[in-house]
C-alpha cells in the first residue's frame, strides 16, 4: 500500500531530477537544404511594400535666406519687416547702434541703462509693468553689449498692439525710480565683484584688454568695472537714456504675423511722443591706437585643477567681405564638434571637455579666438597641440572633404536659424546694428557656397597662423610659465581679473 502525504511531492521532485541526470536522447536538428535543392531566386515572388514605391529625395537646393523689407518708422526711425504669417506670433526687436564702446569714461553705463528699461513707465511701477506683460502673455528683454543697445518683444499677434503700447512706454518715459535704481545697482555692483571667481569670464574681459588695450573701446569691460561702479548715477543713466533712444538712432526688427500697414498704425500710436523729440545728439567714440602683439599673458588662479587657454589675435571687422569665407574655414578649425580643435583635444586625448574656435566682428575689428578649458597637468601638451592645429590650418587650409562638409554645416545653421522667429529677429537685428545691409546673411550663405579651395587658402595662411596670437593662460602660475617654457615661448606679463597689468614680463 501506497501512502499519500505530506512527502509525495519530494518523492516526484526526486525522479524529476534522476531523469535528468540520466543521458537524454540527441534532439536531431536537420540539415539545411543544398544550394542544389534551393528554389531559384527568379522563383520567389517579390515583397510589395505596402505604401507602394518608395519616392526618390532630390538633392537640396541652395538655401536662400529671406530678405526683410526696410522702409521708414515714426519721427525718423527705420523698420526691417518680414512677415510670416504661418504662426500667430510676433518678435520684436528695437535697437540703437550704441552699446558699451559708447561709453566713454562711464564703463558699464550701457549696461545699466538697458537694465533699467524694464523697470516701469512714468504709469507703472516695476511690479505692475511686469504684471501688465504677463497678463498678455508677452516676453520682454533688454540688453547692451558692445555694439548696440535693444529691447527684445515677444508676444501673440492677437496682442501685439496692447504690448507695443508698453514698450512705447519705456523707451519714451521709462520710470527710472529711485528705489528700483538702488536695487538693480546693488545687483549689478555684487555681479561685478563675482566675476572674478569665473575663470572662462576672467579669460573674456583679459583677452579683449589685452588685444585692443585697456583704454579702447572695445578693451574696457562692457558691463563695466569695479571703479567705474562707484562714478556712475540713477541721474547720467537717465540721461544717457534720453540720448541713445532717440528716434532718429532706433531700428525696428519685426518678424511674424503683422502686415506692413498695421505694423506702421501701431508703431506710430506706440511712440507717439517721439513727435515733439529734441534734435539728435551725435554720439562720437574714439579709438586709440593698438597695443602692439603677439604677446603672453599670465591670470593667476593658485591651485586651479583646469587652465583656461586663449589663443586670439586681431581680425576682420563685421563689414568684411571675408569674414563669412574665414568662418567658413573656421568651422574646420574648431566651430563644429567634428572640429578639428576639438577632435584632437577632447576626443583623442581627453584634455578638455569641449574646445572651440570662432570669430567675434565688430564694425571697427573684430577678435579670432581659439578657447579651451584644459586639466591643468596637461596644458604643456595642449597648448603645443593648439598651436600645431593653427600652424597646420594655415600652412595646408582645410581639405576639400572639409570644405563640403563646412558649406553644409553653415546651411543646416542658416536653415536652422531662419526656422525660429526670435532667431531671425536677433540675426536681422544683429545685421542692423553692425550697419549690415538687409540682405547680408543673403550674400555671406551665398559666398560660402561657391568658395573654393583655392580661394580659402590665402585666407587661411593670414587669418590663422599662430606666429601673430596673443596667448592667454588663466590658471596655476607654475604650471603656466612651465608650459609657456616649454613651448618655447617667452614669459608672461601679469593681468588681474579684470585686465590690468599687474606685471610686465
Amino acid at each position: 500500500m501506497i501512502l499519500l502525504g505530506r512527502s509525495t511531492p519530494l518523492l516526484t521532485l526526486a525522479a524529476m531530477l534522476l531523469a535528468c541526470s540520466a543521458n537524454p536522447e540527441p534532439i536531431l536538428v536537420p540539415l539545411p537544404p543544398s544550394s542544389a535543392e534551393m528554389p531559384p531566386a527568379s522563383s520567389v515572388p517579390p515583397t510589395i511594400d505596402p505604401l507602394g514605391e518608395r519616392p526618390v529625395v532630390a538633392d537640396p537646393g541652395p538655401f536662400v535666406p529671406p530678405v526683410p523689407e526696410v522702409f521708414e518708422g515714426p519721427a525718423g526711425s527705420k523698420i526691417w519687416l518680414l512677415e510670416r504669417h504661418g504662426l500667430p506670433l510676433v518678435s520684436l526687436v528695437a535697437l540703437v547702434p550704441h552699446g558699451a564702446s559708447s561709453d566713454g569714461k562711464f564703463p558699464g553705463r550701457a549696461y545699466l541703462t538697458a537694465d533699467m528699461l524694464d523697470e516701469g513707465t512714468d504709469q507703472l511701477d516695476a511690479v505692475a509693468f511686469s504684471r501688465a506683460l504677463e497678463d498678455l502673455g508677452a516676453q520682454l528683454r533688454s540688453s547692451a553689449d558692445r555694439e548696440k543697445s535693444s529691447v527684445t518683444l515677444e508676444v501673440l499677434s492677437s496682442k501685439f498692439s496692447e504690448a507695443l503700447v508698453l514698450l512705447g512706454a519705456a523707451i519714451t518715459r521709462p520710470r527710472h525710480a529711485e528705489a528700483d535704481w538702488k536695487r538693480v545697482s546693488a545687483l549689478w555692483k555684487n555681479a561685478l565683484k563675482a566675476r572674478g571667481d569665473d575663470p572662462s569670464t576672467v579669460a573674456r574681459l583679459v583677452t579683449s584688454a589685452v588685444l585692443w588695450g585697456e583704454e579702447h573701446p572695445y578693451g574696457r569691460p562692457a558691463e563695466g568695472t569695479i571703479a567705474s561702479a562707484r562714478h556712475l548715477s540713477l541721474r547720467e543713466v537717465a540721461r544717457w537714456h534720453k540720448i541713445l533712444w532717440h528716434p532718429q538712432n532706433v531700428t525696428f526688427v519685426v518678424v511674424g504675423d503683422v502686415s506692413q500697414a498695421k505694423l506702421i498704425e501701431e508703431l506710430n500710436r506706440a511712440f507717439e511722443g517721439w513727435k515733439a523729440a529734441p534734435s539728435r545728439v551725435e554720439i562720437k567714440v574714439d579709438f586709440p591706437a593698438l597695443p602692439p602683439t603677439p604677446r603672453t599673458v599670465l591670470v593667476d588662479r593658485p591651485d586651479a585643477p583646469q587652465v583656461v587657454m586663449t589663443v586670439a589675435r586681431r581680425s576682420a571687422s563685421s563689414g568684411n567681405p571675408e569674414l563669412p569665407l574665414l568662418e567658413l574655414i573656421n568651422i574646420a578649425l574648431g566651430g563644429s564638434f567634428t572640429s578639428r580643435l576639438n577632435q584632437n583635444l577632447r576626443e583623442d586625448h581627453g584634455w578638455t571637455y569641449g574646445a572651440r574656435s570662432t570669430f567675434a566682428p565688430l564694425r571697427q575689428g573684430g577678435m579670432f579666438l581659439a578657447r579651451a578649458s584644459i586639466h591643468t597637468d596637461a596644458i604643456e601638451a595642449a597648448l603645443r597641440e593648439t598651436l600645431a592645429e593653427l600652424k597646420k590650418m594655415a600652412d595646408e587650409g582645410p581639405s576639400a572633404e572639409e570644405i563640403t562638409k563646412s558649406k553644409a554645416l553653415a546651411r543646416a545653421d542658416a536653415v536652422e536659424t531662419y526656422g525660429s522667429l526670435q532667431a531671425i529677429a536677433a540675426a536681422l537685428a544683429s545685421s542692423a546694428a553692425q550697419g549690415l545691409p538687409a540682405d547680408h546673411d543673403a550674400r555671406a550663405l551665398a559666398a560660402q557656397g561657391s568658395a573654393t579651395r583655392e580661394a580659402l587658402l590665402p585666407l587661411a595662411r593670414r587669418a590663422f597662423s599662430p606666429d601673430e596670437a596673443t596667448i592667454l593662460l588663466v590658471g596655476p602660475r607654475k604650471a603656466v610659465e612651465a608650459a609657456l617654457q616649454a613651448n618655447g615661448l617667452p614669459a608672461p606679463e601679469e593681468r588681474d581679473t579684470e585686465g590690468r597689468l599687474v606685471r610686465r614680463r
